[in-house]
């Protein structure tokens, strides 16, 4: 549903997104990302006894596909299994749906704080960071540029929807995209 600030509001199962794009072509670009939507917990459903192996075999789905990819940089020297990059494969792959054939200024998806974004040149988005899930208050904020090389950013923790069993109330990492960042900031 489409919420009155101009952000599209996704959910289905555990996939809860919040989608925001700016540009001329911003309401066919969430036509097209909605009518793609409701593919993605079943294709990932479909795969889901592999997903949850140890990184190395192939797997057929997008999402599946970017969730190994992601994971297997690090599986020479940690047991990882694709699910550590879900959320922010989920977030990719939305973002690569909205984006594609559109022209648009910025646009993020937020698959519940794995953040995929895009940015034309010349486009600044700002990010804000939470701290304290249970006080919730902008505790920093940092400008993200066209020019920087960093299109995704995950933050994992004891905190969240995710269960960790991590040393570090939050960590979180910016990465070439947002799944990196997932499977990066998981490890950590």
């Amino acid at each position: 549903r489409l919420l009155p600030d101009g952000q599209l509001h996704l959910n289905h199962g555990p996939i809860d997104c919040i989608v925001r794009a700016w540009g001329v072509e911003r309401d066919a670009a969430y036509a097209q990302l909605a009518g793609a939507f409701p593919a993605v917990l079943p294709d990932l459903c479909a795969e889901l006894a592999t997903l949850r192996w140890p990184v190395g075999q192939e797997l057929r789905g997008p999402v599946a596909r970017r969730m190994r990819a992601a994971c297997l940089p690090f599986a020479p020297e940690h047991f990882i299994t694709p699910m550590a990059a879900v959320a922010g494969s989920v977030a990719d792959h939305l973002l690569a749906v909205l984006c594609a054939g559109r022209t648009l200024e910025k646009a993020f998806v937020n698959d519940g704080g794995d953040i995929a974004f895009h940015l034309a040149p010349g486009a600044v988005l700002s990010c804000g960071m939470v701290g304290d899930l249970a006080a919730p208050a902008l505790d920093g904020r940092f400008a993200l540029t066209h020019g920087l090389p960093v299109r995704g950013i995950a933050t994992s923790g004891s905190g969240g929807r995710s269960f960790s069993l991590g040393i570090a109330d939050a960590v979180t990492v910016l990465a070439q995209n947002a799944a990196a960042a997932d499977a990066a900031a998981t490890l950590i």
